[in-house]
């Protein structure tokens, strides 16, 4: 029986659209064909069998239903009001997209909801993602920015392919309307079970699922009320950040390579900068603006669009003037392929600067081709990323460098963004206050406490 509610929007969507559905038949037989008459006024009325059947003596003319004598005329009716309430919806949805109302229409809806044709290509997972990735390039940002990266398209593409992968191993073609809880579910424990995928990855795969399928919302496609309630998810890495310590290790090393050398120079400026590796390895001598006396690095970051002005530290001088004002070279003109030569060389530096005390993290294992938590030398660990990272850690811990002063370099959106980026906890918060605390006492600033009364 449809509840209220549903009954209300029935009515609704006939007062707006003028569209009646209506069962009737027109024999007299025990075996008579249901037909459906379907009518917007004076524009159109048409007919065509639902492919039911009735006895014309269980069939009221008066409701259009079948007389609920048993539970199989119970059980016609329910079915003829779900297909009524199916093609009232479709009606409405295909009308506002223009598309033509007639006789073939009323068929192919009908023959739809009874499972005997083929759905539109676009209705399955994989297809539509295909359709997606196709228009990304020509989609446009809520901030106006036209289409994506290769990167991102590359992505996104092995993501699709985990999808086909993840229908061959369940030997199902899933359609949209199907991604729901329990396929999310079962997606990310094929991921993660398939050992080729950790907790973080599987997390941003079904995140991106969810995108696909909001999608296809937007164009009308029918899909699971559950897609809403379907989360992405991401288990913080550990973080180690290079002290300033370190940085001088690195820094004072000697390397007779000159790739090494090279990194060593890009990995020092990296982590006075603090920007992520797309925007470190396009910086160049041209970048460098001079306001009030003072020089700076100013870009457009290319993940987030913001300007961003670096001053300009004195360790990155000192590499720009050993390099006659100019950046280090790069290993090539591609970023991602200088991220890749920059991360390769940079565990040669850290190793040679004796960078091996044991730290945690995630580490990819080449024999079982997925990556794995332990114990590792940090030298083993190093990226392009730890420049970042390090940069807003190591400046975080002086008190004379406000957060919001490196939020404005690092561009983070939000100081809660920006301490979950640097990993950190309350308790690192309150080591720092009694730390400020404990040093103002030292240098003979008398700080008094005051416990305050409770008020009765």
């Amino acid at each position: 029986m449809l509840s209220n509610n549903f009954q209300l929007n029935i009515f609704v969507i006939n007062t707006l659209t003028m569209a009646k559905v209506q069962f009737l038949l027109q024999s007299e037989s025990t075996t008579a064909p249901i037909y459906l008459r379907f009518s917007l006024g004076r524009a159109l009325d048409i007919k065509r069998k639902t492919g039911f059947i009735c006895d014309a003596k269980n069939w009221s003319a008066k409701t259009g239903f079948p007389k609920i004598g048993d539970a199989n005329n119970k059980n016609l009716k329910t079915t003829l009001q779900k297909l009524e309430v199916f093609v009232l919806d479709e009606y409405n949805k295909d009308f506002t997209q223009g598309k033509i109302i007639d006789a073939d229409w009323l068929v192919k809806k009908i023959d739809f909801f009874n499972g005997r044709i083929e759905h539109d290509e676009k209705h399955y997972l994989v297809n539509y993602g295909e359709y997606y990735l196709e228009q990304l390039p020509y989609g446009v940002s809520p901030k106006g920015i036209k289409g994506v990266s290769d990167s991102s398209i590359k992505k996104m593409r092995t993501i699709v392919n985990k999808i086909i992968q993840f229908q061959d191993y369940k030997k199902k073609k899933y359609l949209l309307k199907e991604v729901d809880l329990e396929f999310s579910r079962d997606f990310i424990r094929f991921l993660i079970e398939s050992g080729t995928t950790n907790d973080n990855t599987a997390g941003r795969y079904i995140k991106f699922v969810k995108t696909i399928i909001l999608d296809a919302r937007k164009n009308g496609y029918e899909v699971s009320h559950q897609v809403d309630s379907i989360k992405g998810f991401t288990i913080p890495p550990p973080k180690n950040p290079f002290s300033f310590e370190e940085i001088n290790i690195i820094k004072n090393t000697e390397f007779v390579n000159e790739k090494l050398e090279i990194t060593r120079d890009w990995f020092v400026i990296g982590c006075y900068v603090g920007q992520r590796a797309s925007d470190l390895f396009r910086m160049n001598k041209n970048m460098i603006e001079v306001y009030n006396g003072l020089q700076f690095i100013t870009l457009i970051q290319k993940k987030t669009g913001k300007t961003v002005q670096i001053p300009i530290h004195k360790e990155v001088q000192n590499v720009l003037d050993k390099r006659n004002g100019d950046f280090p070279p790069l290993f090539s003109n591609n970023i991602e392929t200088q991220t890749t030569f920059f991360n390769r060389y940079i565990k040669k530096v850290c190793q040679q600067a004796g960078l091996i005390n044991l730290v945690e993290g995630n580490l990819f294992d080449k024999d079982k081709k997925r990556t794995v938590k332990g114990k590792f030398p940090k030298w083993q660990l190093a990226s392009s990323h730890d420049c970042r990272r390090s940069f807003a850690s190591n400046f975080y811990s002086k008190r004379e460098f406000p957060t919001p002063i490196l939020m404005n370099i690092t561009a983070h959106s939000s100081e809660k963004q920006f301490l979950e980026y640097i990993g950190k906890k309350p308790l690192d918060y309150s080591l720092q206050l009694a730390e400020i605390w404990k040093e103002q006492e030292e240098e003979g600033e008398n700080i008094k406490l005051t416990t305050l009364k409770r008020v009765k």
